[in-house]
């Protein structure tokens, strides 16, 4: 890599040197850099399941954003499921349907 400066400030103005002007020792030499690459990627977190863009050079990873979360779990309570079935007009075995409503929710989640 070339190690020359690419340009130069007046360190009393600030402004820069204009080509063709001869350079002092007052003067602020500016360099280049090489720029690090940038990556993007999708990664799913294995503690809350969340689908994560993640930005990345090869010494830094930084999330951008969540893009999914996992539905928090919801359980519904006997007295629920015995309101929606008398909503429902449902005339059978309550703890049948109690036990029915549970298993479905299981498998759901």
């Amino acid at each position: 890599m070339n190690n020359e400066p690419v340009a130069w400030i007046d360190k009393n103005t600030g402004k820069p040197r204009m080509e063709g002007f001869i350079h002092t020792d007052y003067d602020i030499p500016l360099y280049t850099h090489p720029a690090k690459e940038l990556h993007l990627s999708l990664q799913k977190s294995k503690e809350t399941g969340e689908l994560l863009a993640v930005t990345y050079t090869d010494d830094e990873h930084r999330i951008v954003e969540v893009l999914w979360k996992k539905p928090p779990a919801k359980t519904l309570t006997i007295e629920e499921i015995l309101e929606v079935a008398k909503q429902k007009g449902w005339r059978g075995d309550l703890k049948f349907l109690v036990d029915f409503a549970d298993e479905i929710l299981r498998k759901a989640q």
